[in-house]
C-alpha cells in the first residue's frame, strides 16, 4: 500500500518530532533510546553454550519475550522462535497470554502504525484484529499493550484516537474490545492528558476495574511523569495509586491478585522495581526489590515466587533477562481447636478464675529478611526493553 504525505501532514510531522522528545510516543520509545547501538554483536537467544543446571533452565512454565523483532518462547532453558521478524520496519512486540495459556496477543509495529494480532502459543493461526494503516500517514493509528481479561472475553489495549484537526497531539487512550469483535465495538475507558503520551499498560482486574499507567504534566517539577492509576468502570475519572513525584509505571499484578509490582524512577536515570500489597482498591507500603539498574518489564512467576525483568549488563549495554526471587511466605498454621471445658457436677463448688496478669508488650517484629540478589539469566542477548514479558505456568 502506497503512503503519501499531505503538506499539512509534513507540518504535523515536524511538530510531532519535537514533541516526542518528552511526550507523546516518547513514553513508549524512552527505553528504546537507551538500547545499545551494538545490537549486531549480541547473540540470538539460544546461541552459545549454557550449563545444564543454569538458573534459566529451572524457570517454571513458559515465557515469551522479544529480540530484534522476533518473538521467542523460553521453556526449560531453551529458546524457540515463535514469530520471526517481519523485516524492514516491521517488528513483533508486547506479547500477552490468554488466561489458559493456549493463545497469544501480540503487536506488530510497522512504519507509522501498529496492529494487534492473535495466534496460538506456538505462533500458528495468526489473525489480525485491528487495521490501523492508512494511505495518508498522519491518519494511521497505533495499538499497543494488549491484555486479556481474566475470563478471556475482552481485550484491553492503548489506542491513539487522535483528533484529525490536531494531528500532532498523539496520546494513547485505553479501549476495551470484545474477543472476536471489531474495533467498531470497542469502548473507550479512559481520558488521557493531552501532549503527555496518554494512558498505557492496562492491567484488567477480576473485579472489573482497571489498573494502568497515566502520564501527566507535573507542575511541581515541570516534567511529564507517570502514575499508577485505578479506575473502576469505563468513563470514570479514577484516581492515582502512586504520587507523581515517584514516576511509577509498568504495573504487573501477581497471580494471586494481592500484590502489584511496578517500575519507579523518581524522575531519575535509574529505576527501582517495587512491590506493594494491593486489595483491589488501595496499595499498601511499597517494598523496593531492585534498585540501581535501568530495569523494565517486570513479570511475575506463575506461583508468585519471583519476578523476571530486563536490564542492561556489560559495556555493550545489552538488555538481559534477570530473575529476582521472592521467598514465599509459609501458609499460616491453624491451632488445633481446643475442647470446651467440662461442666462441673451439680452442687459442686466452682473456684473463681485467677485474675490474668497484664500482658507484657511484645518487642517489635524483626526487619524482613533481606531478599536474595538478582540472578542474571542470559549473557549475550539484547532483548527489547520496550516489550512486555509474558509468563504462564
Amino acid at each position: 500500500m502506497s503512503r503519501r504525505w499531505s503538506p499539512r501532514g509534513l507540518v504535523a510531522l515536524l511538530l510531532a518530532a519535537a514533541l516526542w522528545v518528552t511526550c507523546g510516543l516518547g513514553a513508549y520509545l524512552y527505553l528504546g533510546s537507551h538500547r545499545s547501538t551494538l545490537t549486531s554483536q549480541a547473540q540470538k537467544p539460544g546461541q552459545g553454550r549454557q550449563a545444564n543446571d543454569a538458573p534459566i533452565s529451572h524457570l517454571p512454565g513458559v515465557l515469551y519475550l522479544v529480540q530484534d523483532g522476533t518473538l521467542y518462547q523460553l521453556q526449560r532453558g531453551t529458546f524457540t522462535p515463535v514469530l520471526s521478524s517481519p523485516g524492514g520496519p516491521g517488528a513483533w512486540t508486547q506479547p500477552a497470554l490468554s488466561p489458559n495459556g493456549h493463545s497469544l496477543l501480540v503487536v506488530r509495529r510497522d512504519y507509522a502504525f501498529s496492529d494487534l494480532y492473535t495466534t496460538d502459543a506456538a505462533g500458528h493461526g495468526l489473525t489480525q484484529l485491528t487495521h490501523n494503516a492508512s494511505k495518508t500517514v498522519e491518519l494511521n493509528h497505533w495499538a499497543f499493550y494488549p491484555r486479556l481479561t481474566a475470563d478471556g472475553g475482552s481485550i484491553f489495549f492503548s489506542y491513539d484516537a487522535k483528533d484529525r484537526f490536531n494531528d500532532y497531539n498523539v496520546v494513547l487512550t485505553i479501549y476495551q474490545m470484545p474477543v472476536g469483535g471489531t474495533f467498531t465495538q470497542a469502548r473507550k475507558w479512559t481520558t488521557p492528558n493531552g501532549y503527555t503520551g496518554g494512558d498505557l499498560q492496562p492491567v484488567p482486574l477480576a473485579s472489573g476495574g482497571l489498573v494502568y499507567t497515566k502520564y501527566s504534566f507535573d507542575n511541581a517539577s515541570g516534567r511529564i511523569l507517570a502514575q499508577i492509576w485505578l479506575t473502576t468502570r469505563a468513563g470514570s475519572v479514577g484516581r492515582a495509586l502512586t504520587p507523581a513525584a515517584d514516576d511509577c509505571s509498568e504495573p504487573a499484578l501477581a497471580p494471586d491478585g494481592q500484590r502489584l509490582a511496578m517500575i519507579c524512577t523518581a524522575a531519575k536515570q535509574v529505576t527501582s522495581i517495587e512491590v506493594a500489597p494491593f486489595d483491589g482498591t488501595n496499595l499498601g507500603p511499597r517494598q523496593t526489590l531492585v534498585t540501581g539498574q535501568l530495569a523494565s518489564q517486570p513479570a511475575w512467576a506463575p506461583n508468585g515466587g519471583g519476578l523476571v525483568y530486563l536490564a542492561p549488563q556489560g559495556a555493550a549495554g545489552h538488555f538481559q533477562l534477570w530473575l529476582q526471587p521472592i521467598p514465599l511466605a509459609p501458609p499460616p498454621t491453624a491451632a488445633p481447636p481446643s475442647a470446651p471445658p467440662a461442666s462441673p457436677p451439680r452442687g459442686a463448688q466452682v473456684a473463681k478464675p485467677t485474675p490474668t496478669p497484664a500482658l507484657t508488650p511484645m518487642p517489635p517484629a524483626p526487619s524482613p529478611t533481606p531478599l536474595p540478589a538478582p540472578i542474571r539469566l542470559t549473557q549475550d542477548n539484547d532483548f527489547d526493553a520496550t516489550s512486555a514479558i509474558a509468563w504462564h505456568a
